[in-house]
């Protein structure tokens, strides 16, 4: 390639394009594939219905102490608190620490803390966990991530006990050192399509490394580069008439073969792949306007949780024993309970309950999440009950609760508009895909009250009435919204009510995107193997000579046209005779 070309704005946009895309190439056709992986699986992990059908029925008859008391101990301040049994004990669950936190395990009839579950004890509590399990087999310990537990909200739950049940699935679980319970459970499919999907598509192989992040941002900025020139020299190379001439028949384009339907394709599909790039980009938060909002203190006091975990810190005064005693009492009255949540809504505390799913039930419950099973909120049959007026149990909050809730959450705003949804719309949805399993999502029942608000924010408020929480909506989210997940799953209300209208969607444009990439792979590579000639010790030209032909040769010219995806400017109009003869070097 020589510097004159470079003068000209026209080459050095295919220059560009041709080998920004040799760079990155491989890269799209691997976030293509496992895109298409994500669709329907991303990581391996335990559901929460699993976790809460496996725990023991809880006992609360030999608490001796309050979580206030137990809670004492703790270093710092809790965030949320599971009560529950380990073993044949009750024990207080307590989260210490903002976003996803860290656990803590003190027992409720003594105030101590759970020992942490060294190599024998993580084995018997598994074979208790499980007690129709095979042989089981201890693994490892693990101090650091493998490939399946490299996700942020897994980390405070290091040191793993990894162990195999040494059944015909290849299952695995991972039981945690310092919770107490299994966190992350696999088998021999489902990590398959943990690698093939999610781990591929995040390129998660390099999670811990402290270059992670940049490479994604450098492979997302290559790539956008590389789909805008291609975007400008698709457009500028093709003919509204058929100007270019391939044998004597009129064509649109300068190009044969494989490059012909490269440049089709990418016609058709790339401003598709344009938008992904972007929206990918926005998701590593490197796009100067596109982030999340916050909640204020306030907000999460009155029931709001971040999606990535965080909520305020809880009041546990009116946790008393006998009150515990007797909301686990008026619960079994519906059901045999296994854990109860404390969950505060409105600024006031309330206990939260499911009905533990039976292994004929436990598929129905959806997984959200590779983190399901420290969500907040899991779907499923629940009944509440205030510690404060334990002698009866509800299973939703009424319609003044819920709007005193909304008023108190964007104090000195009037509301504009409130209404209850029965379906989802364009901001209140569950996600179709499971792109983003490697984070907590909030669980999104109906119906729910939907309250627009005359604030500097344009703020909407969705709040549930079973089990109770609030997801806060700006306008900026709402921009956001488009800009990430709309671009980039897809996820248009018009598309996820009308399944698989969105399965369709999206198969075909990852396809798309997909050929336009491989059907420049073959063209790349013998690029590239010429260019590896020419810096081999023998010069290719000098074996030309010697058999008697010149390497400036018409011939010469001709072949390398060819080679390059041009059709012969001897068969060709004179429009892009001259560009092509020059660009095939």
């Amino acid at each position: 390639m020589r510097i004159r070309k470079l003068l000209d704005w026209r080459k050095l946009l295919i220059y560009s394009h041709r080998w920004l895309g040799i760079g990155v190439g491989v890269v799209f056709v691997a976030w293509c594939i496992s895109g298409i992986v994500l669709m329907y699986y991303g990581v391996p992990h335990l559901t929460a219905g699993e976790r809460l059908m496996r725990l023991p029925p809880l006992d609360l008859s030999t608490v001796r102490v309050s979580p206030g008391e137990a809670a004492s101990q703790l270093q710092a301040e809790p965030f949320r608190l599971r009560i529950s049994m380990h073993g044949n004990r009750p024990v207080y669950r307590f989260n210490t620490g903002r976003v996803f936190g860290r656990w803590t395990l003190i027992y409720a009839d003594t105030g101590e803390p759970v020992a942490p579950l060294d190599r024998n004890a993580s084995m018997a509590w598994l074979q208790e966990y499980l007690p129709d399990a095979p042989l089981l087999h201890y693994d490892t310990r693990l101090d650091r991530p493998d490939m399946f537990t490299r996700l942020p909200a897994m980390q405070t739950h290091f040191p793993l006990h990894r162990i195999a049940l040494g059944d015909a699935a290849g299952t695995e679980y991972y039981v945690s050192e310092r919770s107490g319970e299994a966190v992350m459970k696999s088998d021999r499919q489902s990590r398959i399509l943990g690698v093939a999907g999610y781990i591929t598509h995040t390129f998660f192989f390099f999670r811990q490394q402290s270059w992670w992040s940049a490479l994604l941002q450098w492979l997302s900025w290559i790539g956008l580069a590389m789909c805008l020139t291609g975007a400008v020299v698709g457009v500028w190379r093709y003919g509204l008439s058929p100007r270019f001439r391939h044998k004597g028949v009129p064509s649109r384009t300068p190009y044969v073969g494989w490059m012909k339907w490269h440049h089709y394709a990418g016609l058709i599909f790339g401003m598709f792949t344009i938008t992904w790039m972007f929206s990918g980009l926005a998701s590593l938060d490197v796009l100067p306007g596109i982030h999340e909002t916050f909640y204020t203190r306030q907000q999460m006091a009155l029931g709001a949780r971040s999606v990535q975990g965080e909520t305020a810190s809880i009041d546990l005064t009116s946790l008393t024993v006998p009150a515990l005693q007797a909301a686990a009492k008026t619960v079994s009255q519906s059901f045999a309970p296994k854990e109860l949540e404390l969950l505060q809504f409105g600024g006031e505390p309330y206990l939260i309950a499911y009905r533990p799913p039976t292994p004929g039930t436990v598929a129905e419950w959806s997984s959200r999440s590779a983190m399901d099973f420290i969500t907040p909120t899991p779907d499923g049959e629940h009944v509440l009950v205030s510690p404060l007026r334990p002698e009866r149990t509800f299973d939703r909050f009424d319609d003044e609760t819920m709007m005193r809730v909304a008023r108190a959450a964007i104090p000195g705003a009037s509301v504009r508009e409130a209404e209850w949804l029965s379906e989802y719309d364009d901001y209140y949805y569950k996600t179709v895909s499971s792109f983003d399993l490697g984070l907590p999502r909030l669980a999104k029942p109906l119906p729910v009250l939907r309250v627009r608000f005359d604030d500097p924010s344009q703020t909407w408020l969705y709040l549930t009435a079973s089990p109770g929480q609030m997801l806060k909506v700006e306008r900026e989210d709402r921009a956001n919204r488009w800009g990430y997940y709309g671009l980039h799953g897809l996820d248009f209300a018009v598309l996820y009510r009308h399944r698989p209208l969105w399965d369709v969607v999206a198969m075909v444009l990852l396809l798309g995107v997909g050929a336009s990439t491989v059907t420049s792979a073959l063209p790349a590579f013998r690029r590239l193997a010429r260019h590896a000639r020419k810096l081999a010790p023998v010069s290719r030209d000098a074996g030309i000579v010697e058999r008697g032909f010149s390497p400036t040769s018409t011939a010469a010219v001709k072949g390398h046209a060819t080679e390059a995806g041009f059709s012969s400017a001897a068969t060709r109009g004179p429009e892009g005779a001259r560009y092509d003869a020059d660009l095939s070097s």
